[in-house]
C-alpha cells in the first residue's frame, strides 16, 4: 500500500495540471520541491512551479523534506489520519497545509467520480485520464511487491507492454525477469500493446461502466501482440482496485 501510495499515487500529480486548471494555478509560483522519505519503502520527490508539477522517483536536493519511520506512517498521513515529521524546510511547513494539500485535495476530486460529476465532459475525460495513470503505475508496483502481483508478473515474458488511450496518456511497462518498470511514453518496439479508442472508452473501463469482452466486442479497445503477456498483465491489474480506494 505505502509503495502504491508513493510512486503510483503521488506520481498522478504531475499529470494533474493538464487536466486542471485550478491546480495549474496552484502550481504556478516559485518552485518547491517536497521529498517524501519512507522506511523501508523508499524516497520520492515532487516538484512544483511554473504551473507544472515533476514527480522524480528518486531523493536528492530538496527544499522540504519530510520523514516517515514506516509505511504505516505514510499510509496514515494519505488516509488523512496521520502527519510526517519534517526534517528540512521548517518554516515553509505553510507550504505542505496550503498549495500542496490543495492539490492534493485537487487530485482526490478528480479520483472520486460521482453521477454528478460526470454529467460533466471534461470531468470525465480528467477522470478517465488520471485512473488510467494510477491504474498503470499500481499496476507496477503491485506486480512487483503483493504476494499474487509477484506470482504473475513472474509469468510475464520479457518485454515491453504499451498501455494507451488515443488522445490522452500513453506507458510503456517493460519486463525483465518478472520485474516490473513502468514510464510515460509509448514504446518503440512493444511486444504486446492495449490501446482504449479514447479516453471515454478508458474511463468507462476504470470505472467499471463497461467490461473488456464488451469494451473488445465494440472495438474500444484493441489488443495486439503477445496475448500471454495481456493475460498476465489484466491480472494483476485486477488487483489494484485493493490498493486504491
Amino acid at each position: 500500500m505505502a509503495r502504491v501510495n508513493l510512486f503510483a499515487l503521488l506520481r498522478c500529480l504531475e499529470d494533474l495540471p493538464t487536466y486542471d486548471e485550478e491546480a495549474k494555478t496552484i502550481a504556478d509560483g516559485k518552485r518547491e520541491t517536497i521529498q517524501f522519505s519512507v522506511g523501508g519503502v523508499g524516497q520520492a520527490r515532487v516538484a512544483i512551479g511554473g504551473g507544472k508539477i515533476e514527480f522524480i522517483p528518486n531523493g536528492g536536493r530538496c527544499s522540504i523534506l519530510l520523514w516517515f519511520p514506516s509505511a504505516d506512517k505514510l499510509n496514515a498521513m494519505f488516509a488523512g489520519t496521520g502527519k510526517p515529521i519534517p526534517l528540512k524546510g521548517l518554516t515553509k511547513l505553510g507550504y505542505l497545509t496550503g498549495p500542496f494539500t490543495r492539490l492534493t485535495e485537487r487530485l482526490a476530486y478528480h479520483m472520486r467520480a460521482t453521477p454528478e460529476l460526470l454529467k460533466d465532459k471534461g470531468y470525465r475525460e480528467g477522470n478517465a485520464a488520471l485512473s488510467l495513470c494510477a491504474a498503470v503505475y499500481a499496476a507496477a508496483e503491485v506486480g512487483n511487491n503483493d504476494p499474487l502481483g509477484k506470482l504473475n508478473a513472474a509469468r510475464m515474458a520479457d518485454g515491453e507492454v504499451r498501455i494507451a488511450a488515443e488522445g490522452g496518456p500513453d506507458f510503456g511497462l517493460s519486463v525483465h525477469r518478472g520485474h516490473l518498470e513502468c514510464r510515460k511514453g509509448a514504446s518503440p518496439r512493444p511486444r504486446a500493446r492495449m490501446v482504449f479508442a479514447d479516453l471515454e472508452s478508458a474511463g468507462e473501463m476504470m470505472r467499471g461502466e463497461m467490461d473488456s469482452y464488451t469494451a473488445i466486442g465494440a472495438e474500444k479497445v484493441v489488443m495486439g501482440g503477445y496475448i500471454p503477456l495481456l493475460d498476465n498483465f489484466n491480472k494483476i491489474l485486477g488487483l489494484v482496485p485493493r490498493y486504491l480506494r
